[in-house]
């Protein structure tokens, strides 16, 4: 084969591969090959065919045998990078990907995978900044506005991911994932009939796009049409059975619905995603997880995983856990050490960083409902598990005073880090009504339990609510100033898990789609029976929760 002929087939194999003809390709590059076994070029070629024939093996021989022949081809480096990272060999991954980049550093595809690998190496700002170049020197580079979008929402800056996302629809409105991703964004921004009308266009389009009927199921389940959320995962995963996503999806509708001997089950998936994983802040240890078999003579390690109320909510379960015979270590955030210590002997609360003695066992925190076979109407210790010492409530008496009203606890907002933060927070300047009119501030006295605040100084005085913050170092703290209350009205956070796991009574204020674990309908909780649960009437709605608690707290003070 001369030249000329093989720089034909080449350019015919360059076409075919544009017009997703891989094998046509591979069959004329190969014959190229007998006749030229030294040039790079046609083992690149070869490469990118065999990735499409999904034969990466193959590809990674050919792309080594660029690079071998030609040490500066850098699309070679970029290509073996994408394979490496989808075979799960970051640092090498990463390694060609520097090197690309070092190679052409006005190449935005490199920067744009290399953003990629540094997600996966949980490196976001890292992965921002290459996301940034490329979309620099590539304003029109799909990929990386979407990808740099993702990153933006998966810290809760969807404001900024939004115009991202609008650029990569404009530019190609058939990418689907851009579609979905701007969807979920327009969702969590309160957009919910824009995002509904996207979705259904991409379900009309492919009707089986599993992340679409996820999206589309949130969105049902936001205006309480739970039975069609739980309609649309159950298609999604009659497509994709092993999908760990919709999975979790269909067990917080499940666990809504009180169905939990199969929502637990599925609550389960939360560790076979990645993403989720992270979320959820879930620990890896080399050693077995308890499945729920015999405890007797073992040490089983408890560990956090998400918040902190979820880790309140589940000590219940410890003294349960040592009656099965087992000795118990429990790994946690600082905040909840001194809880804990309550309801294990010393030396048996860890907190992270510090070293662990031996265990046989281990189980995230929040696996422990399914293993202990927890049912509605077998829930442990409902009537309340932690105490406050009497020095510690002694430093609070003394702190606060002499009592002359009605001594009520207040927190309006929970970390703006969570997911539904929007719907489930309030504002000091929400609350203006409940706390104004003249009856209720001459009969009660208002207690601030946040231990961070979105207000200024200037605000938070003018509410009249008086302001722990800086004594509340601790959720121990928070549970001495609790102690001393006699309500606590709380939105969705931990400081409402708090005052149920103290048994203090507690007035929660719920959103019209509501965290799993509070069920739908009920003004009580299976799980704290000191907690009385108001919800809104309709999405948004805090105005009728707002005036229904403000005209019982008059009739509680006049008592």
């Amino acid at each position: 084969m001369n030249q000329q002929l093989a720089l034909n087939k080449i350019n015919q194999a360059m076409q075919q591969l544009q017009q997703g003809k891989a094998a046509m390709a591979r069959d004329s590059l190969s014959r190229v090959l007998k006749a030229f076994p030294d040039s790079p070029e046609v083992h690149f070629l070869l490469g990118l065919a065999l990735v499409q024939l999904v034969q990466p093996k193959g590809a990674l021989a050919h792309f080594n045998s660029a690079i071998a022949l030609a040490p500066d081809l850098a699309e070679a480096y970029v290509n073996r990078g994408i394979l490496l990272k989808n075979q799960q060999q970051l640092t090498r991954a990463l390694q060609d990907l520097d090197r690309a980049v070092a190679l052409r550093p006005g190449m935005a595809e490199a920067y744009s995978n290399r953003g990629n690998v540094r997600v996966l190496l949980d490196q976001p700002e890292q992965a921002g900044a290459d996301f940034a170049m490329a979309i620099r020197l590539d304003p029109h580079n799909g990929d990386a506005l979407v990808n740099m979008a993702a990153l933006l929402a998966s810290s809760g800056d969807y404001m900024q991911a939004l115009p991202l996302l609008e650029r990569a629809v404009a530019l190609n409105p058939q990418l689907t994932e851009a579609q979905i991703n701007l969807a979920n964004v327009e969702y969590r921004l309160g957009q919910e009939q824009q995002a509904m009308q996207r979705l259904n266009a991409v379900l009309q389009r492919q009707p089986s796009n599993v992340r679409a009927l996820g999206a589309k199921s949130h969105l049902l389940a936001e205006v309480g049409d739970v039975a069609g959320a739980r309609a649309l995962l159950d298609k999604a995963l009659s497509h994709a059975p092993a999908d760990a996503l919709a999975r979790y999806d269909r067990s917080l509708l499940l666990l809504l619905q009180g169905d939990y001997a199969r929502g637990w089950q599925d609550y389960e998936a939360r560790k076979l995603d990645k993403q989720l994983s992270q979320r959820a802040g879930l620990q890896r240890f080399s050693l077995p997880e308890w499945q729920g078999e015999d405890l007797s003579g073992k040490t089983l390690l408890l560990h956090q995983e998400q918040g902190l109320g979820d880790a309140i909510q589940m000590l219940r379960y410890l003294p349960q856990l040592q009656a099965q015979g087992a000795r118990v270590l429990i790994l946690l955030n600082a905040a909840l050490s001194p809880l804990a210590s309550q309801l294990l002997p010393s030396g048996q609360v860890f907190t992270q960083g510090e070293a662990l003695p031996h265990f046989d066992l281990h189980c995230p925190v929040m696996s422990l409902p399914l293993r202990m076979a927890t049912m509605l109407d077998n829930i442990p210790a409902a009537q309340g598990y932690l105490a406050v010492d009497e020095a510690c409530q002694q430093h609070w008496a003394g702190l606060l005073g002499e009592k002359k009203r009605l001594r009520v606890g207040l927190a309006w907002s929970g970390s703006a880090k969570h997911l539904n933060d929007r719907k489930r927070s309030l504002t000091l300047a929400a609350l203006s009504g409940l706390l104004q009119p003249d009856l209720l501030q001459l009969a009660v006295e208002w207690h601030s339990l946040q231990r961070e605040y979105r207000e200024d100084a200037g605000e938070r005085a003018a509410s009249g609510i008086i302001d722990h913050a800086a004594q509340l170092h601790t959720m121990q703290d928070t549970a001495g100033l609790i102690s001393q209350l006699d309500l606590v009205i709380s939105v969705d956070t931990s400081v409402a898990h708090l005052a149920g796991a103290l048994g203090k009574p507690c007035w929660l204020l719920l959103p019209f789609n509501p965290d799993f674990r509070w069920g739908l309908g009920r003004s009580d909780s299976p799980w704290y029976a000191s907690m009385r649960l108001f919800r809104q009437p309709q999405p948004g709605d805090w105005a009728s929760v707002l005036d229904e608690v403000a005209g019982l707290l008059v009739k509680q003070a006049a008592d």
